[in-house]
């Protein structure tokens, strides 16, 4: 897991390209979680329909994709209805997650909630509890679709968080990179067809996300994924007055300064434990997951520091675990992961 950002210090405030509007934005590896560029990463502000991203991440976490969730008899009520549901109306919660993610449903989203939690209010305060386990301080969602509402605020660098735990997923990811979806519903059997509304889908081949978000309080707001040269950067940008053009200046400027210098895939042996007791003295070892180091081009790689257990003595068996080892790349940022007999 990384270190908090407070730990390590590169050069983060001095901004890629002048030019960038957004107030708040960041720019951070979505496998190791290092922040690469930052600019204001702390102040709450309105994040719009990406609120959305959250709200995705618990029905996918909650509900099987077969699952049928019923709109409310009030839905009607919600404003800005881009699903246009029904009273009574019927979606698949995986058809539903589409729709969200990609038409916006305002309305979806409450239907969703209530499906979960009961209310609206209770489902805030779900999204605000797995806020917590994912390590967020500066979040507070008040409704599961970003509508203005004066409590409900999220950092740049919690917002690019959140992006990047839901990115974790292959069915969200499935999704995010998704363009087009035919649902099926049970009402309003016309309006079956979601378009997504991130357009950087269609210009960049190597986008695979995630959500577009706009009032007039929040400004254009965007969490953005894109693989390139191996490895998945995530940004988020918030209060803005052109999106693409500042997650296009952080792309072009994070893929020309920073390369993957060393990957390890899971199994690899990363070094060998002092053993007491054995016909052999050490005992190699190898972390259960993959581990990569992202760092500016040209830097050193690299230090792996290893943490063992208490008390290792033979016998030793394959596959128990022996400790942690910490890699500390060379602007300061350490990422640490179990490690265990080969």
């Amino acid at each position: 897991m990384p270190v908090p950002l407070a730990l390590y210090a590169p050069s983060l405030q001095k901004p890629p390209v002048s030019a960038i509007l957004a107030k708040s934005a960041v720019v951070v590896d979505a496998a190791s979680g290092k922040v690469l560029w930052q600019r204001d990463p702390d102040t709450p502000r309105y994040p719009a329909s990406t609120t959305k991203i959250m709200t995705v991440l618990l029905l996918l976490e909650r509900c099987s994709p077969d699952e049928i969730i019923k709109a409310p008899a009030d839905i009607e009520k919600v404003k800005e209805a881009s699903m246009n549901l029904k009273p009574g109306e019927q979606v698949k919660a995986g058809d539903m997650a589409y729709a969200m993610l990609l038409r916006s449903a305002n309305d979806g989203c409450v239907a969703t909630a209530v499906h979960i939690s009961g209310s609206v209010p209770a489902f805030s305060k779900l999204m605000n509890e797995r806020a917590k386990e994912i390590g967020l301080s500066h979040t507070f969602f008040h409704n599961p679709n970003g509508l203005n509402d004066t409590l409900h605020k999220i950092s740049a660098y919690d917002l690019a968080m959140v992006g990047r735990e839901a990115m974790k997923r292959e069915d969200f990811r499935e999704i995010a990179r998704t363009f087009k979806r035919k649902i099926s519903r049970s009402i309003n059997k016309k309006d079956e067809v979601m378009v997504s509304k991130n357009k950087w889908l269609k210009k960049d081949p190597s986008a695979d996300g995630i959500k577009t978000g706009y009032t007039k309080p929040a400004g254009l707001t965007y969490v953005g994924s894109v693989t390139r040269e191996g490895f998945r950067v995530i940004d988020s940008i918030m209060k803005t007055e052109n999106w693409q053009a500042d997650h296009k200046a952080l792309l072009d400027w994070t893929y020309k300064t920073y390369d993957e210098t060393e990957r390890y895939p899971a199994a690899t042996m990363l070094g060998t434990a002092h053993i007491e007791g054995g016909t052999q003295n050490t005992v190699p070892y190898a972390a259960s997951e993959f581990i990569h180091v992202l760092a500016r081009k040209g830097q050193p790689r690299s230090t792996i520091e290893f943490h063992p257990k208490e008390g290792l003595n033979a016998p030793i068996s394959i596959g128990q675990p022996l400790g942690t080892v910490t890699l500390t790349d060379a602007e300061g940022f350490a990422q640490t992961h179990p490690v265990y007999a080969t």
